[in-house]
């Protein structure tokens, strides 16, 4: 219910979260028992299962319903308690992500041309407040600069703003390169 845009229905994730994240906590709770059979000498049983696992990966979403007693409908790419926080289509139709805190407000108002947006919406509680009015604004000028040119501005002003890659960008990018998460190897009968 969480995933989808805001008005639109649920949608599904692009990647089986479900699948991906059980296989990472079963292998924490066996690395766990294995850490407690070895200060304790007995062995242990583990019992998860996939609805454990998406359950616990509800952290804000569960915290806003307990604290706030808040049914957290769908934004899209926005976060429920800071504004900005989200993606936007740039000029030349690729995405960026931009987050900015209070600290960060200023100056990215300041790298806009947002005159007295910095000042007048200092504070994240009146972003929030004000956020159709604030994301309407912020979606009019980033459609008008380029994806590019909005990272080299995030830089002036040091704000967090990154790309939003496809598969094809994320799995050529320089530092996914340099980390060695892709590589290339010669298989028999195959080739590289």
């Amino acid at each position: 219910s969480l995933t989808g845009e805001k008005g639109g229905g649920p949608v599904k994730p692009g990647l089986p979260v479900a699948d991906l994240t059980s296989g990472l906590w079963v292998a924490i709770g066996i690395l766990a028992m294995l850490s407690g059979r070895e200060k304790t000498g007995r062995g242990a049983h583990l019992d998860f299962s996939m609805l454990d696992g998406q359950v616990s990966l509800l952290t804000l979403a569960a915290a806003r319903y307990f604290a706030l007693g808040e049914v957290p409908a769908r934004l899209g790419t926005e976060h429920p308690g800071r504004v900005p926080s989200a993606t936007f289509r740039c000029k030349d139709g690729k995405f960026a992500h931009l987050t900015a805190s209070d600290q960060h407000w200023e100056p990215l108002c300041r790298v806009l041309d947002l005159g007295e947006w910095g000042s007048g919406f200092g504070s994240n509680e009146l972003r929030v407040e004000k956020r159709n009015e604030i994301m309407q604004k912020l979606t009019e000028i980033i459609s008008r600069i380029d994806r590019e040119k909005l990272l080299q501005m995030r830089d002036e002003a040091e704000v967090p703003i990154g790309p939003v890659n496809d598969v094809a960008e994320i799995l050529s990018d320089p530092h996914v390169r340099a980390r060695g998460l892709v590589g290339s190897f010669d298989y028999p009968g195959v080739g590289e």
